[in-house]
């Protein structure tokens, strides 16, 4: 008697799928081959034979909502409209397979700026972003996952290959290796480090991860002095589904800025005169006006640099013009006589230094009865190129000399 019988074994992981109760869709690997295959058992009167055919079925990708991790803000000291800052915005894959995203990069405020204002120069490097994306199935220990092969025998799968970072159940891993028999097989993932814990059954995402830089500039600063602050984000959008897009937090610049005063005292140090607007420093007391003095008197100024900011100031050399027609400029007076100006750093440390042009920070040009003092740190010896070094937010330097009156 002749009969028949229809089967439909589950090929190629169908079984481990069935055991996840989630929708199919979010549990099955983009490119993963479902081969299901019926048999016919018959007899042709001289034997029982058997006739089989099958039909393969490739699961699509399912574009997922991608997750974005925003870089540290960052700060650093303004230097002009095109100052730059780099921002990272780390961006990983939860589809259920390879997705290719669009990247966007948008300044949603900043303070204290004018025309030009924060640009974003590099909106998003790469401006699109290829992230591979697989779905785990039963077998995977610590170290190797285990998923659906995408039907090509090689060292890639779904995009994911050695050097590769990826997320699984929150942990981040380096790829070490991908083995991919081919079709109808199951690829195997191995982590240069293991998990906590083996991933539990068939199910789990494992999504790569990038890293992208989004450079902006500072634009010109409204108020010397004061911060500019820029605020931008980044959107990321699957090219395959408009609906898979998110936008990430803000990440918050901050373009610091210093600025500078300089203030002038003098005392009579023949008299000891008081004046107006005092000034106390190293227990002598300098005034801004007020002080008389006559011939022969001897003057000594201090000139007081000051950054009041919130950046170091950069290059900073002072200079002072002597009105030579009623005064002149005494020299060695300072450290037993040898020296004729005195620098004083923003830690309060002395140097003393000659009129000289002989490789220290000052110099006295007789012709046109300028002081020139490079002033701050990393200041350079003054050779007629005045490279002046760094004050610091808050910080003052200053600078002392003396004259006797025609």
């Amino acid at each position: 008697m002749k009969y028949l019988s229809k089967t439909l074994p589950a090929f190629l992981l169908l079984a481990a799928f069935a055991l996840t109760a989630s929708p199919a869709r979010a549990n099955i690997a983009a490119n993963t081959q479902i081969v299901n295959q019926a048999s016919l058992s018959y007899n042709d009167g001289a034997a029982t034979r058997t006739a089989t055919a099958a039909v393969t079925v490739t699961v699509s990708l399912v574009p997922g909502i991608p997750n974005i991790a925003i870089g540290p803000p960052q700060t650093t000291s303004y230097n002009g409209p095109n100052t730059p800052l780099h921002n990272t915005f780390t961006v990983t894959n939860s589809g259920n397979g390879p997705d290719t995203f669009t990247l966007g990069a948008l300044i949603t405020g900043s303070t204290n700026t004018s025309a030009p204002t924060a640009t974003v120069v590099n909106p998003a490097a790469p401006g699109t972003l290829a992230l591979g994306g697989t779905i785990t199935v039963q077998g995977s220990t610590q170290s190797a996952i285990k998923v659906p092969s995408d039907g090509v025998a090689d060292s890639t799968v779904n995009g994911i290959t050695a050097g590769s970072t990826v997320v699984i159940a929150g942990e981040v891993r380096t790829v070490n290796a991908v083995s991919d028999p081919g079709l109808n097989g199951t690829a195997t993932i191995t982590l240069s480090s293991p998990l906590s814990n083996a991933p539990p059954g068939a199910g789990v995402i494992v999504g790569e991860q990038k890293t992208v830089t989004v450079d902006v500039t500072a634009g010109a600063i409204g108020t010397p002095g004061s911060n500019i602050t820029v605020n931008k984000d980044l959107t990321v959008t699957s090219t395959h589904a408009a609906t898979a897009t998110l936008t990430s937090a803000p990440i918050t610049d901050t373009f610091t800025s210093g600025v500078a005063s300089l203030t002038k005292y003098v005392r009579n140090v023949t008299t000891g005169q008081t004046g107006t607007t005092k000034l106390t420093h190293n227990a002598a007391d300098y005034y801004q006006s007020g002080v008389t003095a006559k011939t022969g008197d001897v003057l000594e100024y201090i000139l007081v640099a000051s950054n009041s900011g919130s950046a170091p100031v950069t290059t900073s050399v002072v200079t002072d013009v002597l009105p030579t027609s009623f005064v002149t400029l005494k020299i060695n007076v300072y450290n037993a006589n040898t020296r004729d100006f005195i620098y004083e750093d923003a830690a309060g440390a002395l140097t003393y230094l000659t009129a000289a042009n002989d490789g220290d920070i000052a110099n006295y040009n007789a012709g046109s009865s300028t002081i020139t003092v490079n002033v701050g740190s990393s200041a350079t010896p003054n050779n007629g190129t005045n490279l002046g070094g760094s004050i610091d937010a808050g910080k003052s330097v200053f600078v002392y000399y003396q004259t006797t009156v025609n």
